[in-house]
This record gives structure tokens, sequence and C-alpha cells, in this order.
């Protein structure tokens, strides 16, 4: 935790509100008074007082407490004439500031900002603030509470619960979709082990980079399912392909592998190098993508030399030959060929009118560039966090109980709202700031 801001804090001061008439009937200054309360304000060691068997330590402490005691504080002495604080002035105990001003649901409070370190982790932080202040609560007197209003990182732990829950998702729908396309259990579980495997790489490096797990992280992650199957995936049909050509299962994964070695690191190296150069930007575009970039290219690369080591042997020993021609991976098979075959009819009577397909190609290419001027740019999309804030700004000469009267006016606007859960507001002479947190 870097500081701890208190907002709203009521130290216990003495007050005292002279009286200009009185003073004036008795002939007393302003500095008179101040004279006679910093001679009231000393402490001082003036010796001690030794005898034959005991000593004791004297002092000088004319330190003042209470209101009575202020009240009988002598001001001037003259002529058997004694004027007392309490003549020329009301003493109350107070508050040492009333400069501010902090409500909670329209109540009045007392804030504590924590402002964690640049490097902290901010959901250890709010942890530690938590396990505090159930501590903090047991020591409150009867009549006062105390909670979390505003926690920054309720939204990052719901945003790090989605992201984990889009990840479960994608692994199933991957799954999924490799088994319909493959249509066999033994060649499903090659791709679906290179999923963890490339993915506790990823994280591996992540370590190692001295990244953590955050929203872009895990955004990587999420990404990446998707693409680390991909070499997995081609080297199980090569090496279907050559055991439907007779070959036994282990020289049908050596010969699959020898013939991927370049396609998978061209294909690993083109995917990695999409991404890295957004990672190697400066200014905050690349502070904010670096993480993700990195984290993305790192499975990707350990993909590929799962691709290359894990997959060839996997294959040697779950495919089995002529598995892929019989239930429903045969079927799949056998309906994949008739799509090739269609879609090379296709291709070609597309490519015998060559001039109508440049042509089309042309114009999209120019309608990008004015569609692409035209477009809203950001440098990431605004999302609901479920707070509201606002600004309070006054003139230079306004007073707290002016703005007072429009803070509340705002925070009845917030209270109106029926999804409001609290609101919360900081209101100082000339400025202030307000929130509202929705349910």
């Amino acid at each position: 935790m870097q500081r701890a801001d208190i907002l709203g804090a009521r130290t216990f001061a003495m007050r005292v509100w002279l009286d200009p008439d009185r003073m004036a009937a008795l002939n007393i200054s302003p500095t008179q008074v101040r004279q006679a309360l910093a001679a009231n304000n000393f402490l001082a060691a003036l010796g001690r007082s030794k005898g034959a068997y005991i000593q004791v330590n004297l002092t000088a402490d004319t330190n003042l407490s209470r209101v009575e005691e202020f009240n009988r504080l002598v001001v001037r002495h003259r002529e058997g004439t004694i004027i007392r604080l309490g003549d020329i002035a009301d003493v109350v105990l107070g508050a040492e500031d009333y400069d501010t001003e902090v409500r909670f649901t329209g109540q009045t409070a007392v804030f504590m900002g924590i402002w964690p370190l640049p490097n902290a982790n901010s959901l250890d932080v709010i942890k530690g603030v938590r396990a505090e202040m159930a501590s903090i609560e047991r020591d409150l007197p009867t009549g006062l509470q105390a909670r979390v209003a505003y926690d920054a990182t309720d939204y990052i732990a719901s945003s790090i619960c989605e992201v984990l829950k889009t990840l479960g998702d994608t692994l199933l729908i991957v799954v999924v979709v490799i088994f319909l396309f493959l249509g066999s259990f033994r060649s499903v579980l090659i791709p679906v082990v290179a999923i963890p495997v490339s993915l506790v790489g990823a994280v591996f490096l992540m370590q190692a980079f001295g990244f953590t797990v955050n929203i872009l992280t895990l955004l990587a992650i999420v990404l990446s399912v998707g693409l680390v199957v991909d070499d997995a995936i081609v080297v199980v049909e090569n090496v279907e392909r050559h055991l439907g050509e007779g070959k036994s299962p282990l020289d049908a994964a050596l010969m699959g592998a020898r013939e991927l070695v370049g396609p998978v690191i061209a294909m690993t190296i083109t995917l990695a190098a999409v991404y890295l150069p957004i990672g190697l930007q400066g200014g905050l575009t690349g502070s904010l993508f670096r993480e993700f970039v990195f984290t993305l290219a790192g499975a990707v690369t350990i993909s590929g030399v799962v691709a290359l080591t894990l997959s060839p042997a996997m294959c040697a020993k779950l495919l089995k030959p002529g598995s892929g021609e019989r239930g429903l991976a045969g079927r799949i098979s056998r309906d994949f060929k008739r799509l090739r075959n269609a879609y090379g009819r296709l291709l070609a009577s597309t490519l015998s009118a060559r001039p109508a397909v440049y042509s089309v190609w042309l114009v999209i290419s120019l309608v990008t560039i004015p569609m692409f001027i035209m477009s809203a740019k950001e440098l990431a999309p605004t999302e609901d966090q479920g707070v509201i804030f606002g600004i309070l700004d006054a003139a230079a000469n306004s007073t707290l109980d002016q703005n007072s009267h429009f803070a509340s006016a705002v925070n009845e606007v917030y209270r109106s709202i029926p999804e409001t859960d609290f609101t919360f507001q900081v209101t100082f002479p000339s400025s202030g700031f307000a929130g509202m947190k929705a349910i």
C-alpha cells in the first residue's frame, strides 16, 4: 500500500470564538488572548526534589484540556481585576478542521482512501484491507458502522471470472468442433492434449517475463485456445493420410512429422509475427498490450513445438490403420471429399471470369480506405463498471455551506435511480466529488 488518506476526520480541538464587543469594552486585543494561550501551553522539567530516602521529579505542566479550564484562563490581571477567557469568548470542544464534509448515502461519515503501489496487486491489497476492516469493526463503539464503500477491484474480479468462464466455454467449443470434423475420439485426443500443454507453457513464459494473471493475459490465453490446436490437427491429418497408404503407425508418424517441419515452423512464425509488432511499440499502446502480445505469441510458439514432438508420438500410439475409413470418421471423410470436389468446381468457374473477380477485388480494396478513415477510433472500448463519478466545481470564493446545498441535490438525483446501492460524497469549500454505486 502506498498511502491511506483520511477524509472527513474530526480531530478534537478546543475552539475559542472571540466576542469583539466584549473585547472592545474590556480593552482586550486578540494578541493578548494569543499570548495567554501560548503561555498556558507549556511543559518542561524543573528538576527534582531529593530527600534522605526518596526523590521526586518536578515538572511544570500548564497544558489545558477541558472547557472549564480554558474558561478560567486569565487573560489580564490588573489592579485586582481579573479578566478570564470565558468573559470575552465562547469556548467549545469541536473539530480541528471544518473545511471538509463527507457523506455516505446522505449520512455523515469518515472515509479512508487506500492508494496501492504502482507495482502492487490490487486484489492482494483489497484482501488486506478487508482483513483489517474486520478488526476495526470489532473495536467500533455502539452505533457506528464500517464498510468498504467503493471497491475498484470488484470490476477486476468480475472481469477475471467472466474471462475464466469464457475460457471454459472456448475449450468445450473447440473440442466439440474438432470431434465433429475428425470424427474419432482417438484423433480428437491428440490436439486436445496439445491445448493444456501449450497453455502451461504460456504460463511458464508469463512467469519468466514477469507478467501477472490479469485481464490482458487471460484474454491472450482465451484467444490462443483456438490457435494452439491448428498445428496438431495438421499433423494428425497428415499422419492419417500415411496410414491410409498402408504405412505402420510409427512410420506414418515419423514421415508425417518430417514433412511438416517446415510448414509448422512457418505457421508458428507467421502467427507470432502478426502480434509481436504491437508489443514492441512504444507509448501507451505498447505498454498496454505488451503482456497480451507476448503471452499469445508464447502460446503459439509452444504449440508449434508440441505439434512436432508430442503430437507425432501420440499419433504413433493412438492412431490405427483404417480407423479413419469407418464409422463417423469415414462418413465425415467422404462428406469432405464431396465438399472439396464442389469447391473445386466453383473455384474453376470463378477463375474463368478473372476480369470480374479482379474488378470486385479492386472495388472492395478501394472502399476499405474511406471506411477505415470514417470509422470511430478509441484506445479501448468503454465498459460499464457499475459506478458513476461526478465532480463538483464551484467558485473560488464559495463556502462549504453553499456547496453542501448543491451536493445534497446531487445526492437526491443519485438516490432517485432505482438501481442505486449507495452514494458517497466528499465536499470542499470550492470543489468536491461524488459517486453512485449500482446494485
